[in-house]
Order: C-alpha cells, then structure tokens, then sequence
C-alpha cells in the first residue's frame, strides 16, 4: 500500500512539474507588450469579443480573437484589413486563421501582410486598419459581419460619441 502512494505521489509530482515548465516556456515566447480592442456587435447576430495582438519573442505577433455567442459546427472566416471600419470595399491586408464557432476562438501567427511587408507591434500602433468576422466565406454570408473593431491608429481616432459605421468588405 506505501508503495502504491509513493508511486502515485510521485506520477503526480512529475506531471505537475511538467506543466509548470510548459507554461513557463508559453510566457518566454512573449515579449510582455500586447494591444486588447473589443469586437462589437456588427449584425442582428449577438456577437462580441476580443481580438488580442501579443509581441513574440521573435517579433512576430501572435492574434487571438475570441468571441461570445458562437455555437454550432461553422467556421467564420476573420480578416484585418486596411482603413477603418467604415472604409468601403476595404482590402484585405492578411486573413487569419478562421474561427471556430463551437469554441469562439482563433489564434494566428502573424509576420508579414499579403503584401509580404513584415508586420510589428510598432506597426500594428500605427495602423490604421480594422479587424472584421464573418458569418461565411462564401455566398451572402461573407458579407455579413458578425462583430468588428477599429485598430492602431483607425482606433485612435475614432469619434468622442463612440459611433461606429461598419462598412462590407470587399468580396472576391
């Protein structure tokens, strides 16, 4: 019976120092500065969420959007795009990964734009860009937006009243 304890205390100890390094190793890929805007409602669907851009060690960044209100087996496409929300047909400056209704998340590893310049943080505070999410990739679905947000410098100079109009995006 001691050991039987002893051999599960010790199962246990490895297994929670293992996961102690995995999350130590998680935060060192991260240089600590991180940029957090709000997805807002932008259709009759009651979605709403966060897109968060963390600095990599290697000065990429990493994007994750999460969203309330999703459910079901769908993907949503999400794009970041050029000019702020309202800009009409506005261009797709990178797609990130879709995401996932069933869990409401994304997480992309972003480096350079379609355009193959890199991308940075410092950037990222200068840009005046926008972040949208889709019903669909295709069909009527892609041109209603499920939730979206104003980024970088389109954020900064968004109106005291907080209004924002929300323009479809260019469809291909």
């Amino acid at each position: 019976m001691k050991k039987a304890f002893l051999l599960t205390w010790a199962t246990c100890s490895v297994f929670l120092f293992s996961c102690s390094d995995n999350e130590e190793t998680k935060s060192s890929d991260f240089t600590g500065r991180q940029m957090v805007y709000n997805l807002l409602q932008a259709s009759d669907f009651p979605v709403y969420g966060t897109v968060t851009f963390r600095e990599r060690t290697d000065l990429g960044l990493q994007v994750e959007v999460k969203l309330e209100g999703t459910d079901g087996d769908a993907y949503h496409p999400v794009h970041f795009h050029y000019g702020n929300l309202a800009t009409q047909d506005a261009e797709i400056a990178f797609s990130l990964n879709d995401l996932y209704a069933d869990t409401g998340e994304s997480s992309t590893l972003l480096n350079d734009l379609v355009d193959q310049n890199k991308f940075r943080y410092d950037d990222l505070i200068k840009f005046n860009g926008s972040v949208k999410v889709h019903l669909s990739a295709t069909g009527e679905g892609r041109d209603v937006i499920l939730a979206a947000t104003n980024i970088g410098s389109a954020f900064s100079e968004q109106t005291p009243s907080g209004r924002t109009r929300i323009a479809v995006c260019q469809s291909n």
